[in-house]
């Protein structure tokens, strides 16, 4: 088992130097982000062969995306490691699929040095049941944890450290069981305190690295949803008028910004510097502007990039995801044969009777821990 110490507080980092992030005051056709960070994005499939949805859920290394496909109930489907750099995807491990249970799909997943877990819910006659998963030498899946009373959407944090599977959720704690099988145990000293950006651990008052001991102090504005790391925070506000602003500063909370009303809501802070943004045009802005739906802001440069235009010109009309580093949006790709599956038969009659929307066939991915490669 791997051992985990908090230990005493360590020297405070360097100062750093002060750079105005120069969030843009009002929205405008921003580059896409594949023009900005080219070598940080790919295209990938958004269905498997038989067509049955494909999702992105983590990166297991320097070439290979973890991805889930979706069965239809009671089928067997595959945890996917697809092979970026050639394209092709190959089957890690078979799901168990229970066509008598009420099965969700993954929310949460990690992987590392050959070792993935991920995390689903299933509903049961005593209510929603978390299930924490790993895949064993042998390419079996083996249930690891079960956590009974958990509320569907308010997902886990998962991190693999050694041969251990640590998690925590949104209440706090931090809990840790060997992925070979064994006892669940709370790490010490971690009631209350969330999986940041491991080693970083904290909640809304303050951070811990548990590698090194240093602490960090949260500053944060009065009655404000917050959200740090131990470089930048990310949070909302309701402001004088009754609306929510969302705002980015510091820890400690210097370099607070207040972000223009066109910004509805963060939706992620990859890689401790690159802020998921999904935004809406303002009132009285033509509908055929170029407003993005949303935007991916560096922090760090004051660099910001389109995924989708909704509102806009360009064709493309599907949701944003996030998977830990990675983010997935639709591209303009059309399907050139009839749909295999029921899953995809109905999607697309259901899409086609909504505005002519289209079902993407493929996904851009990008990976913010390649972006400033």
């Amino acid at each position: 088992m791997t051992a985990l110490l908090i230990r005493p507080s360590a020297t405070p980092r360097p100062p750093r130097p002060p750079v105005e992030p120069g969030f843009p005051a009002e929205p405008a056709a921003f580059p896409s982000a594949r023009a900005v960070w080219p070598e940080a994005v790919v295209k990938i499939p958004a269905w498997s062969f038989r067509d049955w949805p494909l999702r992105p859920l983590a990166r297991m290394d320097a070439t290979q995306v973890l991805m889930e496909e979706v069965a239809e109930p009671g089928q067997e489907s595959w945890l996917v490691a697809f092979n970026l750099q050639m394209g092709v995807g190959r089957p890690l491990v078979s799901l168990p699929n229970d066509k008598d249970r009420d099965e969700h799909q993954i929310t949460a997943a990690a992987a590392t040095d050959g070792a993935v877990a991920w995390y689903r819910t299933v509903q049961e006659k005593s209510g929603t049941v978390g299930e924490l998963w790993t895949k064993t030498a042998a390419g079996k899946a083996v249930l690891l944890a079960t956590i009974p009373g958990v509320t569907a959407g308010r997902d886990p944090e998962l991190a693999i450290i050694g041969q251990d599977l640590l998690w925590s959720f949104p209440q706090g704690g931090v809990d840790r069981i060997p992925l070979a099988g064994g006892e669940r145990q709370r790490v010490p000293d971690t009631d209350g305190m969330r999986i940041k950006d491991w080693p970083w651990i904290g909640n809304e008052h303050r951070l811990i690295n548990t590698a090194t001991g240093e602490r960090i102090t949260i500053r944060a504005p009065a009655q404000a949803d917050i959200d740090c790391g131990p470089d930048w925070c990310v949070g909302t506000q309701t402001v004088a008028t009754a609306t929510e602003r969302v705002f980015i500063q510091r820890p400690d909370g210097s370099r607070r910004t207040e972000l223009p009303p066109w910004v509805v809501s963060p939706l992620g802070l990859l890689g401790q510097r690159y802020l998921l943004l999904r935004t809406v045009p303002q009132r009285g802005a033509p509908a055929n502007g170029n407003i993005p739906g949303s935007v991916v802001y560096d922090v760090e440069t004051g660099v910001t990039a389109t995924l989708t235009s909704r509102y806009g010109p360009e064709p493309v009309h599907g949701p944003v995801g996030v998977a830990n580093s990675l983010i997935y949006w639709a591209t303009s790709d059309k399907a050139t044969e009839p749909p295999k599956s029921d899953i995809k038969r109905n999607l697309v009659s259901s899409a086609s009777a909504y505005q002519g929307a289209d079902i993407p066939e493929k996904y851009w991915l990008l990976d913010s821990s390649a972006m400033n490669s």
